[in-house]
């Protein structure tokens, strides 16, 4: 008479433990691992990146990079919402606004795709920053200095320095109800870690020299920065404009957008 297993109910062979128990003590391990990791960059970040940033981590390191880029579109949104709340605007009025503003343009033959979703447009772009952050340390180290270093090791170095960043996200998340500005300082702070984490990470896992590792994080963190705050100030412009857009009427600032 076969046995069954006593949690999942599936047979058992030969008496031996059944894989539902092999997989409960793997989920077990992961969530403890990564808890040990977080812990550790807090306690030894320089310690942790050379133990832990190699291609065994890869597949937390990557949820870790998605998790980061979700968490981030959130923090980006309260926090404007919230900045706007503080200075007497509602942002969905705002975009409302934009909305409106794009219809009637398009009335004119200018037809503009608007999408105001800012979230979720934090949320793709800090993902493809994150990609391209990956991607540059790789040719700067390995095309620029031709030094052999493992992709999926880049690929861990910056999904475990983002678990810490997460953390500072959360922060600034809950901050930002408090005060917007306060919040801003906290997200700036742990920015600056995380670029920080990056050059040691490349320190612990790459062969170039310390010039060459300075000149390769410079570039792989400074191009996604300048990209990312150019169309942050951009979309910030954006609003101020359209926060204006009640000293004019409608035909006024269409006709000043058309000319």
């Amino acid at each position: 008479m076969a046995k069954f297993c006593t949690k999942c109910g599936k047979p058992l062979k030969d008496g031996k433990p059944c894989d539902c128990e092999k997989e409960s003590v793997s989920n077990d391990n992961v969530v403890g691992d990564y808890l040990d990791i977080l812990k550790g960059m807090f306690k030894n970040p320089s310690k942790v990146l050379k133990n832990e940033a190699d291609e065994k981590n890869l597949t937390f390191s990557l949820g870790s990079i998605v998790v980061n880029a979700i968490i981030f579109g959130l923090t980006i949104n309260f926090l404007l919402n919230n900045i706007f709340a503080k200075a007497g605007f509602d942002l969905s009025s705002i975009t409302n606004s934009i909305g409106s503003i794009a219809n009637q343009l398009s009335s004119f033959g200018v037809n503009i795709n608007v999408n105001t979703n800012y979230g979720l447009n934090s949320g793709i772009f800090c993902f493809a920053m994150s990609i391209l952050i990956i991607v540059l340390l790789y040719i700067m180290h390995s095309v620029v200095f031709k030094e052999e270093i493992n992709y999926k090791d880049i690929i861990s170095l910056v999904g475990i320095s983002e678990m810490f960043f997460t953390v500072g996200l959360l922060i600034t998340l809950v901050i930002s109800f408090i005060s917007p500005l306060l919040a801003l300082f906290i997200l700036v702070i742990f920015a600056i870690c995380f670029f920080v984490h990056i050059h040691e990470g490349m320190i612990e896992i790459g062969n170039t020299n310390n010039n060459q590792t300075v000149y390769t994080v410079a570039a792989s963190i400074a191009i996604p920065v300048i990209l990312f705050l150019a169309i942050f100030v951009t979309m910030l412009s954006i609003e101020i404009m359209f926060l204006l857009r009640d000293s004019f009427s409608s035909s006024m600032l269409l006709g000043f957008i058309i000319k």
